[in-house]
């Protein structure tokens, strides 16, 4: 139940400009003791105005989603102005505040995060201000959230204050995507500037040098234009994750026989999830679901190949039990441009808020549903291990993946897949281990564990005892740690 309503607006022209402010007075909405959420994609007009009122304020939590960009509150010397709260996922870019113990994270559930507004309100500290962009309103003062969509709208219509940023290059999606302008509190028109060579340069002119000569090794690769989706994260992320993005790095023949073991296992007619992180991600373009028909789609997010795969009738949707026909997502961030240029104003494509595309009672309707995840490391027992590593130090969170791999449980014909090479840190630890270091978060626990793959084959866990699963995992261990896994098993699980 949503705490906003759309007001009565006999002319919404007239309110959203009423409401239509610059970015520096919109950010003074946010007072001193604030929770500000910042969801994924965040504006890009809105981060530095807020940072910018560093001296003024006190003790405002940042709520963060996966943050690409950093106005200055990452950097040490802001702590008694913004905490550093990560909701869901940590991602790559800001792990180091988590590694420096100056940053938490609230372990919610996509499908229960607002429980506590709805049904508990003053239990849960709860957002009081949201900063999210939108598409400019239509005909009837509407706008959309983008691919991004995740749940910007959720948090617009509960918290005190909603910002929007108003960016008139969103791609236009299908779905129940829509909000009205009176839900909003101030908007900030904000068009992208132009990206060229000239504004490639500018970007990239504070990096180190060879930092600067790989951005311009892969400009010359790709092309500048390539790069212009990534203009707003650019000096965030490394060469090597946008060469990933833009699907120039081949997989390691490791994922390609992960892939080889997983596409047998997918059958006509199945309904996928794909996760986040890799080896997932890569699966749509290795060709594991090329030969079947009449597949769905009902994921949290996207990945790359996932909109071909829909344009060539692979995916259809055609005997789904829910949303027949339709390719379902939270958003389609992590599909690549070539699937955007697809998802564009496609009705195929729909998009939902994550209370319905995660929830349980969403996905018991569906059968057959298969669940594709990733994970750091598991357990004899089963444990599955997708956000830490060295025990409690968090590299992630949990994202999706628990919704999702129990509905692949509870599912009639449905299973969960997890998907993870045998070994890290260049061969040198198995990911699968005997029991898990002392403080390992377990993302899933051992009673919903199911099929694993490694590079080494396919491990079937559903049923069987402590023992036969440890059996299973080490015949799919990587062999220079098979011998002493056995040794493991003998001293934990035998007298």
């Amino acid at each position: 139940m949503s705490k906003k309503t759309p007001r009565y607006v006999s002319d919404w022209q007239r309110y959203y400009q009423e409401h239509l402010v610059s970015a520096e007075e919109a950010v003074k909405a946010v007072q001193s003791g604030d929770i500000v959420a910042i969801p994924i994609f965040p504006p890009r007009s809105l981060l530095q105005p807020l940072f910018a009122r560093k001296e003024e304020l006190r003790n405002v939590t940042l709520r963060l989603l996966a943050p690409a960009t950093d106005p200055g509150w990452f950097q040490p010397g802001s702590e008694e102005s913004f905490n550093i709260e990560f909701e869901l996922y940590i991602g790559d870019f800001a792990r180091f505040v988590m590694d420096e113990r100056r940053g938490t994270y609230l372990p919610d559930l996509f499908s229960l995060m607002f429980k506590g507004y709805d049904e508990r309100p003053g239990e849960t500290p709860e957002a009081d201000v949201v900063l999210v962009s939108v598409s400019p309103p239509n005909s009837q003062g509407y706008v959309h959230f983008g691919v991004h969509n995740w749940m910007k709208r959720a948090y617009v219509r509960r918290v005190r204050t909603a910002i929007a940023e108003v960016d008139p290059t969103l791609i236009p999606v299908h779905g129940d995507v829509w909000a009205h302008v009176s839900e909003f509190d101030y908007f900030v028109e904000y068009t992208p500037p132009p990206f060229g060579q000239p504004e490639f340069e500018a970007l990239i002119a504070g990096l180190p040098e060879d930092r600067k000569e790989a951005w311009r090794a892969l400009a010359q690769e790709a092309g500048v234009q390539a790069l212009a989706p990534l203009a707003g994260v650019l000096t965030a992320i490394s060469p090597d994750d946008a060469r990933r993005f833009l699907g120039l790095t081949p997989p390691s023949e490791e994922v390609k026989t992960i892939a080889g073991y997983l596409s047998t296992l997918i059958r006509d007619g199945d309904c996928i999830q794909i996760g986040t992180g890799e080896p997932s991600r890569l699966m749509p373009n290795l060709g594991v679901f090329d030969n079947r028909v009449d597949l769905g789609l009902h994921t949290e997010l996207g990945s790359p190949g996932l909109g071909r795969l829909v344009k060539e009738g692979v995916i259809n949707g055609k005997r789904k039990t829910i949303n027949r026909g339709k390719a379902v997502a939270t958003a389609w961030t992590g599909c690549d441009l070539n699937d955007f240029a697809i998802i564009a104003d496609n009705p195929a494509f729909e998009l939902y808020d994550p209370d319905y595309v995660l929830n349980l009672r969403t996905l018991a309707q569906i059968e057959n549903f298969v669940a594709i995840n990733n994970a750091v490391s598991i357990d004899f027992f089963g444990q599955i291990n997708s956000e830490s590593r060295f025990g409690p130090n968090m590299i992630n969170g949990t994202g999706g993946q628990p919704e999702m791999h129990i509905g692949g449980i509870i599912s009639k014909g449905g299973r969960s897949i997890t998907l993870l090479p045998s070994t890290a840190l260049g061969g040198s630890v198995s990911r699968i281990v005997p029991v898990m270091d002392a403080g390992s978060i377990v993302t899933i626990p051992r009673y919903f564990a199911d099929i694993v793959i490694t590079e080494y084959g396919i491990a079937r866990l559903w049923g069987k005892n402590h023992r036969q699963r440890a059996e299973e995992l080490i015949s799919i261990a990587h062999p220079d740690f098979r011998a002493e896994l056995r040794k493991e098993l003998q001293r934990l699980m035998y007298p």
